[in-house]
C-alpha cells in the first residue's frame, strides 16, 4: 500500500470537514473539531502522513468560520 502524503491528507481532511459541516456533525469548538478530524484521519487512513490537530485547526479555520453560511446555503 502506498503512503498518503501530506497534500493528500489535507485534501481528505478538507473533504471530511465539509461533509461533517453540511451534515451538522460538528462539535462546539474548532479545537474539538480538529481533534476529531485528526482521530478520524488516523483511524480511517492509517497510511496517511500524520497531521496534528493544531495544523488541522489552522487548515480548516476559514471553513469553520463559514460553517453557518455553508449550512444555510449562503455565499461563501
Amino acid at each position: 500500500m502506498t503512503a498518503i502524503g501530506h497534500k493528500r491528507a489535507h485534501q481528505l481532511i478538507e473533504g471530511e470537514a465539509f461533509r461533517r459541516i453540511m451534515a451538522g456533525e460538528v462539535p462546539a469548538t474548532l479545537d474539538a473539531f480538529a481533534r476529531d478530524l485528526a482521530l478520524w484521519l488516523s483511524q480511517t487512513h492509517p497510511d496517511a502522513a500524520p497531521v496534528t490537530a493544531d495544523r488541522i485547526a489552522s487548515q480548516i479555520h476559514d471553513t469553520w468560520g463559514k460553517r453557518h453560511e455553508m449550512i444555510r446555503g449562503g455565499d461563501l
